[in-house]
């Protein structure tokens, strides 16, 4: 269920990313307007290779809890608050300013909240919120 979980912030995530690199922007969407291709179906896969993680036995950060974005191509390792906050970034990299703004976008969804409130309560039982 955790993986699914994830795979589907992954997904979400992914999607925005990709209506910002094809010109749309976070107005247009929030106004449900959309760039559609039409191609026939296959499995998802990343096309920009961020990905959303929550670690097992982590540790709150000035007591919030926090999710990991992750690009291994690029080195971006970075710590995020639920309210898109960063907090930091290991290595020299951060994510694109359109990956941010889809993050955050993506954020004020308060069904991503509770998936990502879900995903650290089951593998932060010490932790939870």
């Amino acid at each position: 269920m955790e993986t699914n979980l994830e795979d589907n912030l992954n997904q979400i995530l992914d999607d925005i990313i990709h209506q910002l690199t094809k010109g749309n922007t976070i107005e247009r969407l929030k106004k449900n307007i959309k760039y559609l291709e039409l191609h026939q179906f296959k499995e998802w896969k990343s096309k920009y290779g961020y990905q959303f993680h929550v670690y097992s036995n982590d540790h709150l950060i000035d007591n919030k809890p926090h999710f990991h974005i992750l690009k291994k191509s690029e080195n971006i390792d970075c710590r995020f608050f639920f309210n898109g906050q960063i907090y930091d970034c290991k290595g020299m990299n951060k994510p694109e300013k359109k990956v941010l703004d889809a993050l955050n976008y993506l954020l004020e969804d308060q069904s991503t909240l509770d998936s990502l409130k879900l995903l650290w309560n089951n593998k932060n039982p010490r932790y939870n919120i």
